[in-house]
């Protein structure tokens, strides 16, 4: 069973020979105050120290989000931004969501919402008439926790391909005013903590996923995610005696004293557990090819395919 903060922290301080501390979070004592500050700068370095290595596999983690189109009837105006007649604003935001429909501009975004039935678009109609248009939303959070991607884990689940990008600011300028729009595939790029999606989704529920690695190496009581120790009953996600191993040394040190030993015991100690983390695949000294084999020379069968299962 995990150990809390204080349990921790009271086995540290046995270990350093200290009085063991009977509250954490919230104490007024200056040594206390200390321990915490230790605490949070161990859980801090502790969870990026594999990033190398490919990342702690108790903080991998997968994020899903579904697109969202709003379709609405509007007039619009050749030669102005107004979009009027709308039956419902509310459900729209300022540069998150695009627009789409015959007589407006390729790559159209709402830049101002004037009233619950008027929208301005960041360029004129080509076109006058009531017409019905799309709503994408093109712009989507990220995790709260989030601390890196995975490279090459965005995919379209509804379609089944992968999704390009990050594209650079110079890919996004070509995309938005160049002469070739966009592509059959769909690409993002990341501002202001955003994921911007190109072209502009026309379907509500497309599935999109990728991988990322958390900054929350600790989870209250509940077994909610924290990127900082808030509570005495929170709870550390990563290996327990490397974090003792850590605070001890580091107090050593706060405290001017010698804390070699101490720190060597703990970066072999981490770098056990770092060899062992989420197992290791085999590497063939003979060459050849190893992995995910889907169709190739070992489940092609001699001639034809059969006609029948």
């Amino acid at each position: 069973m995990a150990q809390t903060l204080l349990q921790l922290m009271q086995q540290a301080a046995n270990e350093l020979g200290i009085p063991e501390p009977s509250q954490i979070v919230g104490a007024q004592d200056e040594q206390s105050k200390q321990l915490l500050a230790l605490a949070q700068r161990e859980g801090k370095d502790f969870s990026v120290m594999a990033n190398k290595n490919g990342g702690w596999q108790a903080l991998h983690k997968e994020y899903e989000f579904t697109t969202v189109v709003e379709t609405q009837t509007g007039t619009i105006t050749s030669g102005s931004a107004v979009v009027t007649g709308l039956s419902d604003t509310s459900v729209l935001a300022v540069q998150v969501f695009g627009a789409s429909a015959n007589g407006i501009a390729n790559n159209s975004i709402i830049v101002s919402i004037d009233s619950p039935t008027q929208v301005t678009l960041n360029q004129v109609a080509t076109a006058s008439g009531t017409v019905s248009i799309n709503f994408g939303k093109i712009a989507y959070p990220m995790p709260s926790d989030l601390e890196y991607f995975v490279q090459r884990t965005w995919w379209d689940n509804t379609y089944k391909w992968e999704l390009l990008g990050p594209i650079t600011a110079q890919e996004k300028q070509i995309l938005k005013y160049g002469i070739i729009a966009s592509g059959p595939r769909s690409k993002f790029y990341i501002r202001n903590g955003l994921m911007y999606l190109n072209p502009m989704p026309e379907d509500s529920g497309q599935l999109f996923a990728y991988d990322y690695f958390s900054n929350a190496f600790c989870e209250s009581a509940t077994g909610t995610p924290q990127r900082s120790w808030v509570a005495d009953t929170d709870v550390y996600r990563l290996d327990e005696d490397c974090f003792i191993m850590g605070i001890k040394w580091r107090f050593l040190r706060a405290k001017g004293l010698d804390y070699s030993q101490e720190k060597s015991d703990y970066e072999t100690d981490c770098q056990r557990v770092m060899a062992r983390d989420g197992g290791n695949r085999d590497l063939p000294i003979a060459g050849g090819t190893y992995g995910a084999r889907f169709l190739n020379y070992d489940n092609i069968p001699e001639g034809n395919f059969p006609s029948t299962p």
